[in-house]
C-alpha cells in the first residue's frame, strides 16, 4: 500500500499528460473524421477518392506502424516533429478514419424520405443536411463514436514506444525502480478505465439530453410528406 500512496503522484503526472493527449487528438478526430465522412458521402469523385484512400490506408495499418512513421521518418523530409506531436497527429489520423465511417454510416442511417420533406419545404441541400439529418443522425452516431474515444484513449499508452510521458510511461519508470510490475499497473489499469468511463457517462447524458431536445421526427417529416 506505502508503494502506491509513495508513486501516486508520480503516476497521476502520467494520468495528467495522458488525458492531455486524449483530450487534444479527440478534438481533431471529430474534424477529420466528420469532414472525411461527409467528403466521402457528398463531394465531387475525385474528393470522395482521396477520402476514401485516406480511411482504408489508416484503418488497414497499426496506429503504432503510423506513430512510427511520423515519428522516425518525416524526420528524413525535413519535419521534426516532438513525440507529443507525433502520438497526436498518429492519434488523429488513425481514429478519424474510423470516426469517418461512423460518421457515414450514421448519416446514410437517414431514410431519403427526410431529404425528400426538407426540399420539398423549399430548404437547401446544405440547410436538409444541417438542420434536418445531422441532428438525427448524431443520435445514431454518438454510441459508436463514444466507442471510438475509448480506443483513443487506450491508444495513447503507444506514445510510450516513442518517448512520450503519460501515463504508462510513468508506470513503466515506476516499475524499474520498485520492481513491483503488478501493484503499479494495476493501478494504471484502474485509472484507465476511470477515464474511460468519465467518457461515457459523459456521453450517455448527451444522448439523453439530445433525444429530448430531437427536432422533427421521421413522423412528422411523413405527415408533411403526406406518407403513412
Amino acid at each position: 500500500m506505502n508503494l502506491l500512496i509513495d508513486n501516486f503522484g508520480y503516476i497521476l503526472d502520467g494520468a495528467a499528460a495522458t488525458v492531455r493527449l486524449a483530450a487534444l487528438a479527440s478534438v481533431f478526430m471529430v474534424v477529420v473524421g466528420a469532414t472525411a465522412g461527409l467528403l466521402r458521402l457528398y463531394a465531387p469523385l475525385p474528393v470522395r477518392l482521396l477520402s476514401v484512400a485516406y480511411i482504408e490506408l489508416f484503418r488497414g495499418t497499426p496506429v503504432l506502424v503510423q506513430m512510427f512513421f511520423i515519428f522516425f521518418g518525416l524526420p528524413l523530409l525535413g519535419w521534426n516533429p516532438s513525440a507529443f506531436t507525433a502520438a497526436t497527429v498518429a492519434l488523429v489520423l488513425n481514429n478519424g478514419a474510423y470516426l469517418a465511417e461512423i460518421v457515414r454510416g450514421g448519416v446514410q442511417a437517414i431514410s431519403r424520405e427526410q431529404w425528400s420533406a426538407g426540399l420539398a419545404l423549399g430548404l437547401k441541400f446544405r440547410q436538409v443536411l444541417a438542420s434536418v439529418v445531422v441532428p438525427q443522425a448524431l443520435r445514431r452516431i454518438i454510441p459508436p463514436a463514444v466507442g471510438q474515444f475509448t480506443i483513443l484513449v487506450k491508444d495513447t499508452s503507444i506514445a510510450s514506444a516513442i518517448g512520450y510521458f503519460e501515463m504508462t510511461r510513468a508506470g513503466q519508470h515506476i516499475v524499474e525502480r520498485t520492481l513491483a510490475p503488478f501493484e503499479i499497473f494495476t493501478l494504471v489499469g484502474a485509472l484507465f478505465f476511470a477515464i474511460c468511463y468519465a467518457g461515457t457517462w459523459l456521453s450517455r447524458r448527451l444522448e439523453k439530453r439530445l433525444s429530448r431536445a430531437a427536432p422533427a421526427g421521421e413522423s412528422e417529416w411523413r405527415y408533411v410528406l403526406g406518407a403513412r
